[in-house]
């Protein structure tokens, strides 16, 4: 099946995200989410207007700890994918089950492709379409990831709860993720300098806040993150020609840099 080829080529990249926010965790303090925190209200100046607060907020904020499920210890991820379904709206209940099922045999099987099987990316889709419109944001982006780079991506973004619609526009049908890390309190140094140093000690510098990735050309997938304050990264870690091996996405110039501002 296409699905099962892609995940064996896409698998290496998002292995490597998986391992590298697990160190990154392990790296961090014990700081609580901001997922459980009052949404910021919505500014009409953002990239486009926010939700309008139709879905509830412990709905919403469950969403929100969904999407930054990858930033954290797979062992820990059950009672988010547990809080995920219970806050569902009725109509979304299926679609809810849906998906945690698919984070489950994602961390069970470290196979990506059960994210892009086809009851997965369907449920994504009713669920994105109901909680980017309906849930409190200050901003929602829409961001393109080409063959090698992040299009729609501004330098400079509003803090409090973002909405992100990742769409893969590869034209060399080659998966493509979206890593987001802030930066560490006095970091200070070039992206390229962090890249560039060995992965543990470049994520004792860095936060990383979510994984978003998209398998296939034209899909889009799409998450919410409560951003703090900082300076960020967003970084793609698959190889190059979607293989198992190889330099990744970023080295061909699949790397951004953007400011979170109060």
């Amino acid at each position: 099946m296409q699905h099962r080829t892609r995940a064996r080529r896409v698998a290496a990249g998002i292995t490597l995200a998986l391992a590298i926010t697990t160190t990154a965790a392990a790296c961090g303090d014990d700081e609580t989410s901001a997922a459980g925190e009052e949404p910021a209200a919505p500014d009409d100046g953002g990239h486009h207007a926010g939700g309008g607060g139709t879905v509830p907020v412990e709905a919403c904020d469950a969403y929100v700890a969904l999407s930054g499920v990858l930033s954290g210890d797979p062992s820990q991820a059950e009672p988010v994918l547990e809080a995920f379904v219970e806050t569902a709206p009725e109509d979304l209940a299926d679609a809810a089950r849906t998906m945690a099922d698919g984070y489950r045999r994602l961390f069970e099987s470290e196979d990506p492709g059960a994210l892009s099987e086809d009851d997965y990316v369907l449920a994504a889709s009713d669920v994105a379409t109901a909680y980017l419109t309906g849930c409190s944001t200050v901003e929602v982006l829409d961001v393109r990831g080409v063959d090698y780079g992040f299009e729609g991506l501004p330098e400079v973004v509003p803090a409090g709860r973002v909405g992100i619609r990742f769409t893969n526009a590869t034209e060399h049908d080659e998966p493509h993720e979206m890593v987001l890390a802030k930066r560490g309190e006095g970091v200070t140094e070039r992206v390229e300098e962090l890249l560039a140093l060995p992965e543990e000690e470049a994520f004792s510098k860095l936060e990383v806040v979510g994984v978003v990735f998209a398998d296939m050309a034209d899909q889009e997938v799409d998450a919410m993150f409560d951003l703090e304050p900082g300076s960020y990264i967003a970084v793609c870690f698959i190889p190059i020609g979607g293989g198992e091996e190889g330099p990744p996405h970023f080295t061909g110039g699949m790397v951004a840099e953007f400011d979170v501002v109060a």
